[in-house]
């Protein structure tokens, strides 16, 4: 599982994001898309003991595509410049549960774990979930381990105002402005060339579990 060929093709590839150079490329290519999704089982085995809701994901359903959809775009770059695995139960990368998200991109890498961009419907689950039961939430996001690999959640948009149907003075009420809700740990390069870096996810993963659990509590409500 040689993460350095997989970082050397996708820095060449931001360099020339081209159709021509791809073809020329596609052996590279290749190789880089099996080995990440070599390592996609991988981390579907050894997540499954401890949550059993994804042990039967093909790992392929979990890659997403490396081409881009271009249509309504200014960035015509017809290629993505990462690789981006989501192991999550009912459908793998289709799937609207929240789940276990590997971004593979040199200076860019990350474990990411939530939901992002749900729609009105599933928004208002969590945020209801959240609002009832916030002891439970802040529990599970204070949990030592949670924090050590995440530090916090946090979305990349928020409301300014709370939310219609909530009551602004709720203890949750910071939460309940947030659009999404996800986590992140970042990877430097050589972590992500380090012969183990997938052993280092596992506890990473376990620690979000709960996170995931509580989210996807609300989403199948």
């Amino acid at each position: 599982m040689d993460n350095a060929f997989i970082l050397s093709f996708l820095r060449d590839l931001a360099t020339h994001n081209n159709r021509e150079w791809f073809q020329q490329n596609k052996t590279r290519y290749d190789i880089s898309r099996q080995h990440v999704i070599d390592q996609t089982n991988w981390l579907i085995h050894n997540i499954a003991p401890f949550d059993p809701t994804i042990q039967y994901l093909d790992a392929k359903d979990c890659l997403f595509r490396i081409y881009r959809d271009i249509r309504f775009s200014h960035d015509k770059s017809p290629y993505k410049r990462h690789f981006g695995t989501y192991i999550a139960a009912q459908g793998g990368r289709k799937s609207f549960l929240s789940g276990y998200y590997l971004h593979i991109e040199p200076n860019n890498s990350a474990l990411c774990g939530g939901i992002y961009c749900p729609d009105k419907k599933m928004l208002k689950r969590v945020r209801t979930a959240i609002d009832i039961d916030f002891e439970d939430f802040q529990k599970i996001i204070n949990e030592k381990e949670f924090k050590h690999y995440f530090g916090n959640v946090f979305a990349l948009n928020k409301l300014k105002k709370n939310p219609q149907g909530f009551d602004a003075n709720s203890p949750a009420a910071e939460y309940l402005k947030f659009k999404e809700f996800f986590v992140k740990h970042s990877f430097t390069d050589s972590k992500v060339c380090a012969p183990d870096f997938l052993e280092r996810l596992l506890p990473m993963c376990r620690a979000m579990k709960p996170f995931n659990d509580f989210l996807n509590s609300a989403l199948l409500y």
